[in-house]
């Protein structure tokens, strides 16, 4: 068993170096207190737009991330989702670092593109990490899903060289640094206790120094005839303690007293001795032992009384007898000298594995066991809490259009541009925050309003939507949409309902669709607002694309038109199917004019959104064109209204025309509601007029 432990002490001594010196160059070299793991400063430079990382360098989410960046140009650190990154670096010239090898080795992968300067990434929304201005640093919880790290110029500029330190902050990794280098510890001086460690050999085992002759025995010994009165010192057997096992006592020793009184015979019983005939033996030596003569001996097994003595903490004394099992089937020898018999004792053989020496070795190596198993399952527990879980990879990319916070900003900037473009009539500025229809319809507004008020007394006066309610669907790709619910601070009777789109992630929120219903209609929730897919379409009473048909063919056919029980018309609807069908009368009862038609026709794709409850909110667009033929043999032009921002007094001897765009916002219901289209709001805009 010593082999055994010296062989143990030295796998644990190993073991809890190798632990010992992993731990202590983890905790004080590699980690530190901060729990981060830095790289060295790194040199990463481009000729293109960026250097942004690939998304398999970030796989796994829960630690923070720390960039830091220094170089000759104001740098800009940001982290976004890879589908936002992708669309605003594609077709511009960029590096790609697609690989590392710690401690500081990156690889690179340089991707062809045009250098054109790029929307300066400060002003972009999509971020979900970014250097404060003046700062080149970040530090970002990473997130599940495909993000990447991008290092560029702050304006936008190509040339990009950075010099840029990365760290990884794991939570608690410092104390479980510690906790290894104290368990190493542990292990080692464990392992070096179990190699050294010798156990004290008690005074009594030292004292131990001849074994007796069994009294009891059956086979004769040949022994010295020496005087009964021999000096003990003299005649002391070699046979000692194994010097490798100091600790074993040997169950062999002599008994005490009290072992003796134990182990005499309950009842003895005189026994006739019958005459023995010796056979010639040399005058040296005689056949018959003499009793109580010691004489060295080497037994077999361990008996029950020798495994008693083995327990016992104090070694007993020597000179006493002890007795062996006896054989049956051989003759009884007795010593001729004695009338008396000693009763044979049946003792059982104790097997090794119970041994006292045995089990007190097999009990420490469970302990042991014990020890070490449950050390390892600590640091198998704290270091599997500390293992990041994978990022979800394999799934696309997907986002809502924007936050609510952005959203709110986008209004807001709205409202102020807006503002300052109304007041100069300024159709560039205007183009910076809406796109079609609505900038048509703005840009439309803007002529109207410099031909018939050229002072600039009658702008519009300053307002702003307010208590804007956002409903932002997810997207997978550009370009994304967000929908706005808001008040109108200078008309408190009607409310605002537009469209916001990012045509690519390098571009800017523009207000595409904008309608104002009237507070007389119920505009939906659009919280919750999600892109349609098939199935949502389907389960529609009509496709957005149809009801864009069937609105164009009421407004043209009039109120007795089919196609007008298909609709539940807003007031705004009612009020110029209304106006239209007057202005035909009138003016075919003009001489000059031999007959009128008014045609709508669907302009664009429907944009549609699929609500909580199933319903679907859809903005379109209609194109109008009010014709009226001229007699023949006479002229025509327009002399007044608003037509004359597009054509003044100009003759016309066939036609005139007016020319209207208009935005419509409605709810198709589900086909299991059985019920109407309903208009939430009809707004036109006169975008032209002239003749021929």
């Amino acid at each position: 068993m010593r082999f055994a432990r010296i062989v143990l002490g030295l796998l644990l001594a190993v073991a809890g170096s190798v632990a010992t010196v992993a731990g202590a160059a983890a905790a004080f070299w590699l980690v530190g207190p901060d729990n981060t793991i830095s790289t060295p400063s790194r040199q990463l430079a481009s000729t293109g737009l960026a250097v942004v990382s690939a998304p398999a360098l970030l796989d796994r989410h829960g630690p923070t991330l720390h960039v830091s960046a220094s170089g000759d140009k104001p740098l800009f650190i940001g982290v976004a989702q890879d589908l936002d990154v992708r669309d605003y670096l594609s077709g511009v010239a960029h590096t790609r670092v697609v690989s590392f090898d710690p401690p500081a080795t990156f690889g690179t992968q340089d991707l062809r593109g045009g250098d054109k300067k790029l929307t300066p990434p400060g002003e972009l929304d999509w971020w979900v990490a970014q250097s404060a201005t003046g700062a080149q640093s970040i530090s970002w919880p990473v997130q599940d899903g495909r993000y990447d790290v991008v290092v560029m110029n702050a304006d936008g500029s190509p040339a990009v060289g950075a010099r840029v330190t990365f760290g990884i902050q794991v939570h608690r990794l410092f104390g479980i640094c510690l906790l290894v280098l104290g368990a190493g510890v542990l292990v080692l001086a464990l392992g070096l206790a179990l190699m050294l460690r010798r156990r004290r050999v008690p005074a009594a085992i030292l004292d131990t120094t001849e074994i007796p002759v069994l009294t009891s025995t059956r086979i004769p010994v040949l022994v010295s005839a020496a005087p009964a009165d021999r000096n003990e010192q003299d005649y002391a057997p070699a046979y000692r303690v194994s010097p490798f096992a100091p600790d074993r006592v040997s169950p062999f020793a002599p008994l005490t007293n009290q072992e003796r009184e134990e182990d005499a015979p309950v009842e003895p019983t005189p026994v006739q001795a019958a005459p023995v005939q010796a056979a010639p033996v040399a005058p040296a030596a005689v056949a018959v032992p003499a009793a109580g003569v010691a004489v060295p001996a080497a037994p077999v097994f361990m008996s029950a009384a020798a495994v008693a003595r083995a327990k016992s903490p104090v070694l007993i004394g020597a000179g006493a007898p002890h007795r062996s099992e006896a054989r049956h089937d051989e003759p009884t020898y007795e010593a001729p000298e004695t009338n008396a018999s000693t009763a044979v004792k049946t003792e059982e053989i104790v097997p090794l594995a119970e041994s006292p020496e045995f089990v007190k070795s097999d009990e420490a190596v469970r302990k042991t066991a014990a020890l070490l198993a449950s050390g390892a399952l600590l640091l198998t527990a704290t270091s599997c809490g500390l293992m990041p879980p994978k990022n979800s990879l394999s799934v696309p990319d997907s986002r809502p259009a924007v936050t609510l916070a952005d959203a709110q900003a986008v209004v807001q900037r709205y409202n102020q541009v807006n503002n300052q473009a109304n007041q100069t009539r300024d159709a560039k500025l205007a183009a910076t925050i809406e796109g079609t229809p609505t900038l048509t319809q703005t840009q439309a507004g803007f002529v109207i309003g410099r031909k018939l008020d050229a002072a600039g007394k009658q702008v519009s006066k300053p307002f702003s939507y307010t208590d804007p309610e956002i409903g932002a669907p997810q997207f997978t790709s550009y370009p994304m949409r967000f929908v706005v619910s808001s008040g109108v601070s200078d008309d408190p009777a009607s409310r605002q309902l537009g469209v916001w789109q990012r045509a690519s992630a390098g571009s800017p929120w523009l207000l595409t669709h904008s309608v104002y219903p009237t507070k007389s209609v119920t505009v939906p929730s659009v919280e919750g607002l999600r892109t349609p897919d098939t199935a949502d379409l389907n389960k529609l009473r009509a496709q957005p694309a149809a009801v864009a048909k069937d609105l164009a063919a009421y407004l043209t056919g009039g109120p007795k038109a089919p196609q007008a029980a298909v609709f539940t018309p807003s007031p705004g609807l009612s009020k110029l199917v209304e106006l239209r069908a007057k202005s035909k009368v009138t003016d075919t009862a003009e001489p000059y004019i031999a007959s009128v038609t008014d045609t709508f026709q669907p302009s664009g794709t429907p944009l549609a959104f699929t609500m909580a409850t199933g319903d679907a909110l859809v903005f379109l667009t209609l194109t109008e064109q009010y014709l009226q033929r001229v007699e023949p043999g006479s002229n025509a032009y327009w002399t007044s209204g608003e037509a004359t921002a597009f054509s003044s007094m100009v003759k016309y001897t066939q036609t005139l025309h007016q020319d209207y765009l208009h935005q419509v916002a409605l709810v198709i219901p589900a086909k299991a509601a059985g019920k109407a289209v309903q208009v939430l709001s009809i707004d036109p805009q006169l975008v032209g007029a002239g003749g021929a």
